[in-house]
């Protein structure tokens, strides 16, 4: 007896986390024009922690994935996403307004993506995705998207001798594959 899947199309976060890099990549020139044309663009994006070699820097990661009881042969989950950025500034009031302008910008690209942005391929430039494509959830598959909250603190690294901000986004995806 061959092995059959019971969840053979689903992705869970995976391609959500593409989605938010590339529409982020695509939409964050004009949204730092609206909140702050001074920001500089968010050129680091990661799924993982590393040394930061740049600021700002920006890494988006799942934070847990729930599920729900099969309903009609679907199975729906809750995708905690996170957004994490970085911001370094010499100057720890401009470092705080940024942060919070960071954070604004994140949430502009996230609330405004509309449906089809979600479940069409779209251009990134990533070094897990070669193709230089994501390959979105199925189509109607992302259910709703909520940003659940902004969090802001002071971090120190290794490898950076000044305090960072952090802006945190947290992000809930519910998904419904086949």
């Amino acid at each position: 007896m061959s092995y059959t899947p019971a969840w053979p199309n689903s992705q869970f976060a995976k391609p959500v986390l593409n989605q938010i890099i590339a529409l982020i990549q695509r939409d964050q020139a004009s949204a730092i024009a609206i909140v702050n044309p001074s920001l500089a663009p968010i050129n680091e994006f990661h799924k993982g922690p590393g040394v930061r070699t740049a600021l700002p820097w920006l890494t988006v990661s799942v934070d847990s994935l729930t599920f729900a009881a099969d309903v009609l042969g679907t199975r729906q989950s809750l995708s905690r996403i996170v957004l994490t950025l970085d911001v370094g500034q010499y100057d720890q009031e401009m470092g705080q307004d940024n942060a919070q302008d960071y954070a604004r910008v994140l949430d502009m690209v996230i609330t405004t993506a509309s449906e089809t942005d979600w479940e069409r391929p779209l251009a990134i430039s990533l070094e897990t995705v070669p193709s230089g494509l994501t390959a979105p959830s199925a189509a109607g598959s992302i259910k709703e998207i909520f940003i659940e909250s902004h969090h802001y603190e002071v971090v120190t690294v290794d490898e950076i001798q000044t305090p960072l901000l952090r802006a945190s986004l947290n992000l809930a995806f519910t998904l419904e594959e086949a």
